[in-house]
């Protein structure tokens, strides 16, 4: 018995139509969050960039969340988040921590104006991203650690989480204009010094 033919799964020009719209809504959203910032990117904003009608977004995106979350997994698909399972592979602590650090201040450099924006507007965040941003930073922070001995554990912890926190990298290196690595260096002896 022959069996019959299947054709490949093709979709309709209306289907094809639906993701192209939808892509100029999230890619919309996206620019206005890294140029406006969260807060101050309406729907009408984002419906005029990507050139569709308010009832379209709602059609795509029945809520603000909806879009949110689409934007920020589209974003985070170009901007590759720091992996810590792959600084466990240095001895030491502080060979450990300068891996970390370097990959982690990339992370903030490549990403400095939509990060900042979306900082400002934590309020207009929703929970679901900013639960996922903190879980992903006590990760960073975690890692980091394991290393360390105990003695001092709680100074440490607080150098090692200050040194993983975005402002001080922002502060560090735009508004002190230190370079990636000088200011890896710079953290790192001050969390060496306290542990």
């Amino acid at each position: 018995m022959r069996s019959p033919k299947t054709r490949p799964y093709r979709k309709s020009k209306r289907a094809v139509g639906e993701e192209r719209t939808r892509a100029r809504i999230v890619d919309a959203a996206e620019t206005l969050h890294g140029s406006l910032g969260p807060s101050r990117t309406s729907i009408s904003a984002v419906a005029e960039l990507a050139g569709v009608t308010r009832a379209t977004v709602y059609r795509h995106f029945p809520d603000d969340e909806s879009l949110f979350l689409a934007c920020s997994s589209q974003w985070l698909e170009r901007q590759p988040v720091p992996d810590p399972s792959t600084w466990t592979s240095y001895d030491g602590p502080e060979a450990r921590l300068r891996a970390g650090l370097t990959d982690i201040y990339r992370f903030y450099r490549a990403g400095e104006p939509m990060i900042s924006l979306v900082q400002r507007d934590a309020d207009a965040v929703p929970q679901a991203v900013r639960r996922a941003r903190l879980e992903q930073e006590q990760q960073w922070i975690l890692t980091l650690l394991q290393p360390f001995p105990g003695r001092r554990r709680k100074t440490v912890r607080a150098a090692v989480a200050h040194a993983v926190a975005f402002t001080t990298w922002r502060s560090l290196c735009v508004a002190q204009e230190l370079s990636d690595k000088a200011a890896v260096d710079l953290v790192v002896g001050m969390v060496t010094a306290a542990s």
